[in-house]
Formats: structure tokens, sequence, C-alpha cells
């Protein structure tokens, strides 16, 4: 097999990476498996060893048993996509694990992987991605499994919908902000608003600016 000059990877790894670049810059997700052997014309077995290789290099990160989890750590400069004057421009955004939309669950700030987001949907500032658990925000079409794409700040204004921190539990509720009190509301009837007014252990990771439905 012919070798790629891409840091270590083969041709073969090299065209599956960039295929999974190119996908998720097209469509805001992770392709399957099967969408990849499709593209490239292989065998899903082959995609399979590719992807292992590739997870091995620390190129890719994945959730074994779960479709569109790919994400990428690592790309060659020469793989990745060419963006011409006046294209899309393509921001690099670190998946940092899961907050939750229902009861706040502790969201762990190990890297899981990139996706890459249209700048012109999220505009200038530092951000990340979240994976939502739970249904608490479904009423704002946030459902479970969606990620969110956080822009970091301290602040926020009233009915801003936030990821914010409560001890060591992160959690994605709209901020409210009524008569000197401070309230994180659901978008789900089911669940109660959190009262974090004299909370000293509450702060305010930053304010959502779009979600990425996965499919």
């Amino acid at each position: 097999m012919k070798a790629s000059n891409s840091a270590g990877l083969t041709e073969s790894q090299a065209k599956v990476l960039k295929t999974i670049s190119d996908f998720i810059a097209e469509n805001g997700f992770s392709p399957t498996a099967k969408e990849i052997s499709e593209i490239l014309r292989i065998t899903q077995t082959s995609v399979f060893e590719q992807l292992e290789r590739l997870e091995k290099k620390r190129y890719i990160t994945r959730q074994k048993g779960a479709a569109r989890t790919i994400g990428i750590l690592d790309q060659p400069e020469n793989e990745m996509p060419a963006q011409k004057s006046g294209a899309v421009k393509l921001v690099k955004v670190p998946v940092i694990g899961t907050i939750a939309a229902g009861v706040p669950i502790f969201a762990d700030e190990n890297m899981e992987g990139e996706i890459l987001v249209d700048e012109s949907n999220i505009g200038k500032g530092r951000f990340f991605a979240l994976r939502v658990r739970g249904d608490s925000m479904i009423n704002a079409g946030i459902n479970n499994g969606d990620l969110v794409i956080i822009r970091r700040q301290p602040l926020a204004e009233n009915g801003d919908i936030i990821a914010a921190l409560i001890d060591s539990d992160a959690t994605l509720k709209r901020l409210s902000l009524s008569k000197g009190e401070v309230f994180l509301l659901p978008e789900n009837e089911k669940y109660s608003p959190i009262n974090v007014t004299c909370r000293e252990d509450f702060r305010i990771l930053g304010k959502m600016v779009t979600t990425v439905t996965v499919l």
C-alpha cells in the first residue's frame, strides 16, 4: 500500500480522515461507517479497519456501538478541506463532555473530539461543545443527544440559554433574572425551576449560540 505524506498516515487512512472532515464540514455531524464506505466505494470492513488505526494514532475519537460519534482530534494541514476566498470559514470546536438537560450531571472536561462549525453561525469568541443528556429543554428544540455550541462568557442576559455550573455539576437551562432573583428555567413542564439566587457555587460557563442535531 502506498504511503501518504501525511504524518504517519497511509494513503487509505488519509482518505478516510479527509472524508470524515469533509462530511462534518458539510453536514455538521460525523458520517456513519456505511456512508464512508459509499463515498469511498470500499467495504465497511475496510472502513472499520481504517477507523481503528486512525483511533490508535490519535487522529480521531469515537464511541463504539453508537453511530455518528466520530470526532477529529488531529489532522495534517495538507488534509484540511481547502477554503477558497469568500468560502465558508470553518472553525474547530472541542467537544468536552456531557451536559444535563434534566437533573444536573457532572460535565467531564476531557476532550472527546472536535467538530467543524461555520464561523458565520457562531460569530467570534472561544467555544466548546457539550452533548445534551435528558429532555428538560425539548420545548426549546434541544433534544437528548444533541450537541450544543457554547460561547465562553461569565455573564449572560435575561432569557439566554446558558451552560451553568452548580457546585461540580453542569446543566443547560434558560436564565431568568427577576426582582433580584436568579432562576434556571427548564423548557419542559415536567421539571421545576432551579433557584440559584444565593448559591455561591453557581457560575455561568457560557451562552448557547447554536445546536447540532445528531441523527
